[in-house]
């Protein structure tokens, strides 16, 4: 493995612990919450409480969702590493830019593909 390769497992593996921080964090959390948590009969739960917890439960799905999205996406950069391919575009097949790498560890296109299928999901672009 040359010295690039090492520093991309190296900078991948930084985020790895990054995100299995997150999610332990979260799961302590979630933990806490609820051992704090006991309903009783005499527990009234006005209509303001029960919307915050809606809103920090759809909060907290979101994260674990974005988290999971982001534990997929190091692991499949870390597999790109080992075989060589990591940082050739997955669309088509020109190098990613170091800086873009750098800025992105788990980046799959280069820049103007990404551009493109940003503007693909957005609808096929402007309207004339």
């Amino acid at each position: 493995m040359d010295h690039t390769s090492h520093g991309v497992l190296e900078s991948l593996g930084t985020e790895v612990r990054e995100v299995q921080g997150r999610i332990a964090t979260l799961r302590r959390q979630q933990h806490r919450r609820a051992a704090e948590f006991e309903p009783t009969a005499e527990r009234v739960t006005s209509l303001v409480e029960g919307a915050q917890t809606a809103a920090a439960s759809q909060h907290e799905e979101m994260v674990w969702f974005r988290l999971a999205a982001r534990k997929r996406a190091v692991a499949e950069a870390i597999a790109c590493a080992q075989e060589g391919l990591y940082g050739i575009c997955q669309t088509c097949g020109g190098r990613i830019p170091r800086r873009r790498l750098q800025a992105m560890p788990t980046a799959t296109l280069c820049v103007a593909c990404q551009e493109q299928a940003e503007v693909g999901r957005r609808g096929g672009g402007r309207s004339r």
